[in-house]
């Protein structure tokens, strides 16, 4: 009985060499198949597709590192854009408050502020559209003057806005003091602004 046993067992390993042998076969002839397919060394081959592989992914990982600092900007500039876009309209709200200068601070100066109108760009509610003179004329507007005198103060104001274009000093005091109109105010039926004479 043992000497079955031996023989079944010597059997399953000549059966295994000759199963290790006929996949050796396969795999040579599958590879040899390949290789003519394809052309050259297969591993040669392997080998290049692995370094290809290496190389795309490190490339991913540049492309995708690139593209994440891409959108970070793109955030920072929307975002840059968007305090802009505010800043633009604070300014355009604040337009009222904007205050034109004329002179400078000097000792023995004083300081007059007046209200100036364009009659030419029509009142606030009534707006209309000039060729030179913004709209934003037809609401009075802050002028700072530094002048010795009142008078020169309006003299001033009035070389720098003519009233031959249409600009009208509607309101003019010195800093210091209570307003003082220097002549009587009346009204312009044809604009609705109220201006001073002369």
């Amino acid at each position: 009985m043992l000497q079955d046993y031996a023989q079944a067992f010597f059997a399953a390993l000549a059966l295994s060499a000759v199963a290790f042998g006929i996949a050796k076969l396969v795999a040579f002839l599958g590879e040899r198949k390949l290789e003519q397919r394809y052309g050259g060394n297969l591993r040669d081959l392997f080998a290049r597709r692995a370094r290809l592989e290496t190389g795309l992914e490190a490339r991913k990982g540049e492309r995708a590192a690139a593209l994440r600092e891409a959108q970070q900007e793109n955030a920072n500039l929307v975002r840059r854009r968007g305090g802009l876009e505010r800043q633009v309209k604070d300014a355009q709200r604040a337009g009222d408050h904007l205050i034109r200068l004329i002179g400078e601070e000097v000792a023995g100066l004083s300081c007059y502020i007046a209200l100036v109108v364009n009659k030419y760009v029509g009142t606030a509610g009534q707006q209309r559209a000039h060729a030179f003179v913004d709209s934003s004329w037809a609401q009075p507007q802050t002028i700072q003057v530094w002048a010795r005198t009142m008078i020169e103060a309006r003299s001033e104001i009035e070389r720098r806005y003519p009233p031959a274009f249409g600009f009208v000093v509607t309101r003019l005091q010195d800093v210091a003091g209570p307003a003082r109109p220097t002549k009587a105010a009346n009204k312009d039926p044809a604009d609705g602004i109220t201006a001073l004479a002369g």
